[in-house]
């Protein structure tokens, strides 16, 4: 609109509700005040703003056009905090039903079946077997409750500080790929992402040398990290995109044609928009589908495990009750 870049800035960090984004953009602003330009400014503050970012901007700084690079940047974003957020909402659904089905059990365990343990010791009788197992479940339970209770929080916390590292944060990234379903979902994400993120910096003037090696850092799984870094090095020893991917099984025959089409056809930032969009809404769909899928076989599971701990409570009562008739 015609605004500055330093008036802009200053007008975003006022109205920002943020505290970390106010001060950094302030920051920004006195970088900008000093002579440097809006890259060198986000360049030092690589916490907040992704590589991906302060490529772009520099690339729409030197071509003059800032302006049509920062709204391709702001549909980017946009567009991958929906893609996330709906494999987060996908996730956390199965998440939240399983742990109130381990609550469940637990609290079932050490509360009810103890209480018929007695009725059932003083009935003499034959117990079926699916009450034998749960009641040595709930003996075992309130044994050792004072160990397996610290036992599972020392797991959680260990489990979060070594998803943290490099090592482990890669370890997931590779077990996602292979999970039942939501595999696709993480394979779809990475590729889509790939596209779009390439796309976008072809398309801002970035060499491809440099492009790739910030897609590798923005894909977010080492299993594609690695695939588009070893095709990098394929181009830069003078191989075309298409083959340098081709020796790598995460990427589909369609990305490797297109790609190929695009590179022949000199027109590769649009044909990487076009896989993009086939790709981020195929996400969409699949999580749609799994969404209204998981939460009744969920919901069946937890029933499934209440009705069974019922089971073994309510099938000897009915054997005592035929005996007092």
């Amino acid at each position: 609109a015609g605004v500055t870049i330093m008036s802009s800035i200053s007008a975003i960090a006022a109205q920002s509700e943020n505290p970390m984004l106010a001060e950094t953009l302030a920051d920004v602003g006195k970088e900008l005040e000093t002579g440097r330009t809006f890259s060198e400014a986000c360049y030092k503050h690589k916490d907040l703003f992704p590589n991906i970012f302060t490529s772009m901007v520099e690339a729409g700084e030197a071509s003059g056009a800032l302006d049509d690079v920062l709204e391709r940047m702001a549909e980017y974003f946009e567009n991958q905090n929906e893609i996330q957020q709906k494999v987060k909402s996908a996730t956390t659904y199965p998440t939240f039903i399983g742990v109130a089905a381990i609550i469940v059990v637990i609290v079932l365990m050490l509360t009810v079946i103890p209480g018929f343990a007695s009725l059932f010791d003083d009935f003499g009788g034959e117990l079926p077997g699916i009450t034998k197992f749960f009641m040595a479940l709930s003996d075992f339970m309130k044994n050792y409750f004072y160990i397996l209770i610290p036992a599972i929080i020392a797991g959680i916390f260990f489990l979060k500080r070594w998803s943290k590292t490099t090592k482990g944060r890669h370890a997931i990234q590779r077990l996602s790929l292979k999970a039942p379903q939501f595999g696709i979902i993480f394979k779809n994400a990475a590729i889509g992402r790939f596209c779009r993120s390439l796309s976008i910096l072809v398309a801002s003037g970035v060499p491809m040398i440099q492009a790739l090696e910030i897609v590798a850092r923005v894909v977010n799984n080492v299993e594609y990290s690695s695939a588009i870094l070893h095709a990098r090095k394929g181009v830069s020893e003078g191989m075309t995109l298409s083959q340098g991917l081709g020796g790598s099984p995460h990427f589909t025959p369609l990305v490797l044609h297109m790609l190929k089409v695009g590179e022949e056809a000199g027109a590769l930032d649009e044909m990487l928009g076009k896989v993009a969009d086939f790709y981020e809404d195929e996400v969409k769909y699949t999580v749609d589908r799994l969404s209204s899928i998981i939460e009744p076989i969920m919901i069946f599971g937890l029933a499934i495990i209440v009705g069974a701990i019922l089971a073994a409570v309510m099938l000897p009562i009915f054997d005592m009750g035929g005996m007092v008739q």
